[in-house]
């Protein structure tokens, strides 16, 4: 006989799974979305290195300018292109594996979230080099023009951080990483 008055005769419940959080849900349907629309991205921009697009010449585009004139930028622009489309490729196949309640979809978005971070970064260099101080240059008079530009130029880097940090941050809070962990005999 149990001394324990208080305690069941009826044998332990077995652990239920953790419930999915709902951030789960969410950041897979959004890596998904994302995913999809940077895949339209990818094969748009790829675009304008297969096809011969018309240029007016009372419409300069100093970034189309800046690529035939600049061969290291048209070069760091293809490789970002294919490394985006490589990119966008793993956070789609993320967004699938958060859906499926996988330990790697959780993975692939922490993957995601530091490379968008650190081309993001990479990229505002390239920019600032390569477009904005020459623009400053060109434009010394016109300090509306050139301030307008530094700031839509910053403002433009800064606001693509955020998914990928609002998405690491919730990768790595404990009710994700708790639902995704590995348990004995699943």
């Amino acid at each position: 006989m149990d001394p324990n008055p208080y305690r069941s005769s009826a044998a332990p419940a077995a652990a239920s799974p953790p419930s999915r959080p709902a951030s789960l849900i969410v950041f897979g349907i959004l890596n998904i979305v994302f995913g999809v629309l940077g895949l339209c991205g990818t094969a748009a921009s790829s675009a304008m290195f297969f096809m011969t697009l018309p240029r007016d010449p009372a419409m300069p585009n100093p970034m189309l300018d800046l690529l035939d004139s600049n061969p290291t930028f048209r070069l760091f622009t293809q490789v970002a292109i294919v490394l985006g489309g490589v990119a966008t490729l793993a956070l789609l196949a993320a967004g699938i594996g958060l859906l499926l309640t996988k330990a790697w979809g959780r993975m692939l978005s922490i993957g995601y979230a530091w490379y968008a971070i650190v081309s993001g970064i990479v990229g505002m260099i390239v920019q600032w080099t390569s477009v904005v101080q020459p623009m400053l240059a060109a434009r010394q008079g016109d300090a509306i023009d050139a301030f307008g530009l530094v700031v839509g130029n910053l403002l433009g880097s800064l606001f693509s951080f955020a998914y990928p940090i609002v998405l690491l941050v919730f990768m790595n809070r404990a009710p994700v990483r708790v639902a995704l962990a590995p348990r004995d005999g699943v």
